[in-house]
């Protein structure tokens, strides 16, 4: 009797059997789901052209080189995909029209979104604090959003006809719990791992994460546009009778074939023919030189976005007893002499200086000095 049992070791190896011939049969994602080649495809498929449309579009925006990889590709319920992302980060959210709407998300740490912002408003994207502002979320929103454009565009072209547009985009700060898609927190989700690096800046990584509808959906309608068009069958065969009986009744008729017959163009079934029609090259006025209108530069892409300007009149050091024992009345001697002029910042960097005047009963700065990028000091 002991004999007819398995051990735990035996039990172990056939366990491990099990799940190596599933892997072989096409695999399964960890809700359960059946991963076909297809799926896996469509996922490779949408992977690359994030890829490419991240390496071009940051490229434009920030004016550097600009590589991005896979670093990995995987299938899960959203609520265990979370944990492996970054801790509070930066979560843009769209959905995919003309694939049923299903959401995407692309998901960073803050320090990725204040890298693009930075320099889409001519920094260098280094020295940054890792905390996006409302203004670095409006610039890195805008930045992702021309990728998520780029890449629906490019996908859209395996589709032959079909297109896929961003609709319902919207960026934030998540917090502590969160979920990627609230509107279904039961959703399976693909994701592709991507590390980005910027020449001379900090790399860091983002996620592109899809739900497994999408990518599903994807895949079918690429497989229906690789169809070859269905061939219609010649009309010498489809209609073989009728050509049996057409021949049968041109014996039985009577041969007049040197009698002429009178032309009825106006017939139907009658070819008729062509008109003439009056042929000449083309002819177009002399080309005068003008000028090129300029196509813009990167700062247009947030030129509508406010910014806060600040007039500092000057600046000192004090210690925490001597901040304790003001009052009323007391005064305060900045490093800032006399006459000199007042730093105009704009989100906290210095642009120009300027002296202060008096419009109506308002303070005022008349600019007297641009600041450049080589010679800012602070």
């Amino acid at each position: 009797m002991m004999s007819d049992l398995l051990s735990q070791d035996e039990i172990n190896a056939l366990l491990s059997a099990d799940a190596s011939n599933g892997q072989e049969n096409g695999g399964a994602d960890s809700s359960g789901g059946s991963i076909t080649p297809q799926d896996k495809k469509a996922l490779k498929d949408i992977s690359s052209a994030f890829v490419s449309s991240l390496q071009s579009v940051f490229g434009m925006l920030t004016g550097k080189g600009v590589k991005v990889g896979i670093v990995e590709e995987s299938w899960s319920k959203q609520a265990e995909i979370i944990p492996t992302l970054e801790h509070e980060p930066f979560v843009l959210r769209a959905k995919s029209g003309g694939l049923k709407g299903e959401p995407i998300a692309i998901v960073m740490p803050q320090l990725g979104g204040q890298i693009l912002s930075d320099m889409m408003m001519g920094g260098e994207g280094k020295d940054l604090s890792g905390v996006l502002s409302e203004l670095d979320i409006s610039a890195a929103q805008e930045g992702i959003s021309q990728v998520i454009g780029s890449a629906f565009t490019s996908l859209s072209g395996m589709l032959k006809g079909e297109r896929i547009i961003p609709e319902d985009v919207s960026a934030k700060v998540e917090e502590e719990s969160w979920t990627l898609f609230p509107q279904n927190e039961e959703m399976d989700v693909c994701s592709a791992k991507l590390k980005i690096s910027i020449d001379d800046v900090s790399d860091f990584d983002a996620w592109v994460i899809l739900s497994q509808e999408m990518i599903r959906a994807f895949g079918t309608a690429v497989a229906a546009a690789s169809q070859p068009p269905s061939q219609p069958a010649p009309a010498a065969q489809a209609q073989p009778a009728q050509q049996t009986m057409a021949q049968a009744h041109q014996a039985t008729q009577p041969q007049m074939q040197h009698q002429p017959q009178p032309m009825a163009y106006n017939m139907p079934g009658l070819q008729q023919p062509a008109p003439m029609v009056d042929v000449r090259p083309a002819e177009f006025s002399p080309l005068s030189a003008k000028p090129v209108p300029s196509s813009g530069s990167r700062i247009d892409l947030v030129s509508d976005i406010p910014v806060r300007v600040t007039v500092e009149l000057g600046r000192t050091r004090k210690n925490i007893s001597e901040i304790l024992s003001m009052s009323a009345g007391s005064i305060i001697e900045l490093d800032k002499m006399a006459g000199e002029s007042v730093d105009v910042l704009v989100n906290g960097k210095l642009i120009a200086r300027g002296e202060v005047v008096v419009i109506d009963e308002n303070f005022g700065v008349r600019v007297t000095e641009i600041i450049s990028a080589m010679s800012k000091t602070y």
